[in-house]
């Protein structure tokens, strides 16, 4: 825990080389509004919170106290919607929003902090494992940053492929169209502790995915069938035909699921370079198919080259599991991956 805690300290100042670079080439390229100085410094003042706070709720998932993290972090947002919301109303302007995102950030961090602290440590423990965190979690950025790269690229692919009406409609449909994952994070965060522990067995693993799709599969029928009037009672009737985009990313949503669940297992299980696999072919896959599809289909298009580009995720993850499984019952003679019971 303090080779981690010391890791986290000397990775500040590298994040704050990204931030900066960040807030030029968005000053630059997205709005000239960043240039100011109140908007600067608290867009690297929510950078680093976030930073904090991500930290943090990854310590309370890594040493098992996953609900207190989930707890955590809805407090944290809870308390951003507060502010946001009385900052909106109230017309504050765009540095007192982003710093309300950085309070609650900020309120994440320290309250992860607190629950660390009132835990305890072992005595006399010695500060270990930043190398071996730093090695390893540097093959992991494959999949940490391939995920976050699919969830974002088709947006800019759309805004540089396709006209602004098109990015609107976009961010209409991707809105209610990502709750899905809400489930999938948190089935998939659990897991990876389990898997990591020693604690789950491939069919468990199946078993939680035959209960997931219990959960999603009739909330995404439903989207289905509302879909045309209710993001008009929300948005509007002008972004009335962002309901065909949001359709196809309900079953994006589908398809992206066994990733966020199995990845994380093979993650959990030591295969680091394999669930990295598992991240980047689907950042490659959404550009690849999002250059084909969004010049002449828009939304649309990026709609569809989400659901290649998750599918590709999920299947890549899957077939990472089952070699793993495949190996480990060759090298013990047990059809399970774990030695432990299935949790």
């Amino acid at each position: 825990m303090r080779g981690y805690e010391r890791l986290s300290l000397l990775l500040v100042a590298p994040l704050a080389v990204v931030l900066t670079s960040v807030l030029y080439l968005t000053m630059v390229f997205v709005d000239p509004a960043f240039g100011r100085w109140e908007v600067g410094a608290a867009f690297l003042a929510y950078g680093v919170a976030y930073y904090f706070s991500n930290q943090g709720l990854d310590l309370l998932n890594a040493v098992g106290l996953v609900v207190k993290s989930a707890r955590t972090n809805a407090l944290g947002s809870v308390f951003c919607l507060v502010l946001v919301a009385l900052a909106t109303l109230l017309k504050l302007g765009l540095a007192v929003i982003i710093c309300c995102y950085a309070l609650g950030a900020l309120v994440q961090a320290i309250l992860a902090i607190a629950i660390v602290v009132r835990r305890g440590r072992v005595s006399g423990e010695a500060v270990l494992g930043a190398r071996v965190l730093l090695r390893d979690g540097g093959k992991l950025l494959g999949l940490n940053v391939g995920q976050n790269l699919a969830y974002r690229a088709d947006t800019v692919l759309l805004g540089a492929l396709s006209g602004q009406g098109e990015v609107g409609l976009y961010a209409v449909a991707t809105t209610p169209a990502s709750v899905l994952r809400i489930p999938s994070n948190a089935l998939g965060q659990a897991a990876f502790h389990d898997a990591a522990d020693g604690k789950l067995s491939s069919r468990a693993v199946l078993g939680r995915l035959v209960k997931l799709f219990m959960v999603l599969i009739p909330v995404a029928a439903v989207g289905w069938i509302v879909a045309d009037w209710i993001l008009v009672l929300v948005y509007g009737s002008e972004y009335a035909a962002a309901a065909d985009a949001f359709r196809v990313l309900l079953i994006a949503e589908l398809a992206l699921a066994p990733f966020l669940v199995i990845g994380r297992v093979v993650a959990g299980l030591g295969s680091t370079l394999g669930a990295s696999a598992s991240g980047l072919i689907g950042v490659l896959m959404l550009l690849g198919f999002g250059v084909a599809f969004i010049p002449s289909m828009g939304a649309v298009g990026a709609a569809w080259a989400s659901v290649i580009a998750y599918s590709s995720m999920s299947l890549t993850a899957s077939a990472v599991f089952v070699k793993f499984r495949r190996d480990h019952r060759r090298r013990s003679g047990h059809g399970d991956v774990s030695e432990g019971s299935p949790s």
